[in-house]
């Protein structure tokens, strides 16, 4: 298999969703959200596209709070944790606006659980105007409605769909190596066994590969 990242429709979708918020015009709020089912690509996507545009990326955990957040994306900027709470977002603040690199949230669900984090993540975005990208579950998009105030500042929605046969034919022809070829009912028997999931269609693909040399 190719080291490569087929360019799906979530993935397409999702860079014009980013270059939108790079690209956005004055007044125009700069916090996108992807969103959708677990298989779907939404952590790989983020990966690819945090890489080309020199991104933060972190990931939040279950246990996580606005303290240990805060400290993993000042460690993500290459540089040590401050003791204080207000001390780390300044710096964030600082790194974000004089070097203009989006911040990308991953697992941005349990932001939901916290309302102290939530409101710290709109204060780097506030403080910056820098984009900022949620990543989540198919649930985030409600419920991140009932905070009006982050929701307000949201543009750009992403929501990850499931793959249809020509996302199926181009992660293929995208990732298998050798020049296999495989026949149209073929792919489209992996898309209805693995529901469309494209976790699942690469781990597929990749069988497949095997089988074949």
């Amino acid at each position: 298999m190719k080291p490569v990242v087929a360019p799906v429709k979530n993935l397409l979708s999702t860079q014009i969703a980013l270059e939108m918020l790079i690209q956005r015009s004055y007044g125009v709020p700069g916090i996108g959200l992807l969103h959708g089912g677990s298989g779907l690509g939404k952590t790989t996507t983020t990966t690819y596209l945090y890489n080309q545009v020199n991104g933060i990326y972190v990931s939040t955990r279950a246990h996580d709070t606005t303290s240990s957040l805060l400290q993993r994306i000042v460690e993500e900027l290459g540089s040590q944790p401050k003791h204080r709470i207000s001390k780390n977002v300044d710096f964030i603040i600082e790194q974000m606006s004089m070097h203009e690199r989006p911040l990308f949230i991953d697992e941005a669900d349990y932001l939901m659980n916290d309302k102290r984090m939530l409101e710290t993540v709109r204060d780097l975005y506030d403080g910056t105007e820098v984009p900022i990208v949620l990543i989540g579950m198919d649930q985030i998009a409600r419920r991140i409605s009932a905070h009006k105030q982050f929701f307000n500042r949201i543009s750009e929605w992403v929501e990850f769909k499931k793959a249809d046969i020509d996302d199926v034919r181009v992660m293929a022809d995208s990732l298998l190596e050798y020049d296999i070829q495989v026949d149209e009912e073929l792919l489209e028997h992996l898309r209805v066994a693995t529901g469309g999931e494209l976790r699942r269609i690469t781990i597929g693909l990749q069988k497949i590969e095997s089988l074949a040399i």
